[in-house]
């Protein structure tokens, strides 16, 4: 089995290693050594029965050890800025797919994705890198999701969206077909995207409409 460990220790951490233990009651692929966290007060906790090993610094102090990664954080601008500095250490991002989830041979998938049980990819879809799909969600034909993107609980894509990089759909949101949703963009819970939406736009509603814009995360990473 593969030596995996786990950037981020909240909530969606705990439910990745719950993940973990799914693909491998399917099938042994990973030795689950436990969490990394930036957060002092959760080092050397046990979290659901595995430990917070450490920081940053304990990834770098043990590149050597020939170590798989996923970074189970939902926030699209934190997942991009982690990445960036996982980057500095020698390591493998792994690809966590539930054993319910069927990838047919038109999918194209990249590295370090969270594909959560009860999610359906239909035909040439595009998945990139560092995607987050929680459980329950549905995902059209011929659809793409950029780098960096979270979908929460049960949204669905129709076919042929283009989800841009960086992206966070939240729980119950529907995009219709052939629409585009801007990079760095936050679309509400229970919303239903009918146009195409501008990058760096929080959006909800029914129809979705931009309410504010974002901080591009340039901006963010120069400050």
């Amino acid at each position: 089995m593969k030596d995996l460990v786990i950037f981020g220790a909240g909530n969606f951490g705990r439910e990745t290693a719950q993940l973990v233990e799914d693909i491998n009651m399917d099938k042994k692929q990973w030795n689950l050594l436990g969490f990394i966290d930036d957060t002092p007060e959760k080092q050397g906790q046990l979290i659901n029965g595995h430990v917070v090993l450490g920081d940053m610094e304990w990834l770098k102090k043990n590149s050597s050890l020939n170590l798989w990664i996923v970074c189970a954080i939902g926030e699209s601008r934190a997942k991009y800025r982690i990445i960036n500095r996982l980057s500095a250490v020698e390591i493998n991002y792994a690809n966590l797919i539930h054993p319910n989830v069927g990838l047919n041979k038109t999918i194209e998938l990249g590295v370090g994705n969270i594909i959560c049980w009860n999610t359906f990819l239909s035909v040439n879809t595009k998945i990139g890198n560092h995607v987050a799909l929680n459980p329950g969600c549905g995902i059209g034909h011929d659809t793409v999701i950029d780098d960096y993107s979270s979908l929460y609980w049960n949204v669905t894509l129709s076919g042929n969206v283009r989800i841009n990089k960086g992206c966070e759909l939240g729980s119950k949101s529907v995009v219709i077909p052939k629409k585009i949703v801007g990079s760095w963009s936050i679309i509400g819970a229970g919303a239903v995207v009918t146009k195409d939406i501008p990058e760096n736009c929080l959006a909800a509603g029914v129809p979705a409409r931009p309410l504010k814009y974002l901080e591009p995360i340039e901006h963010q990473q120069s400050s």
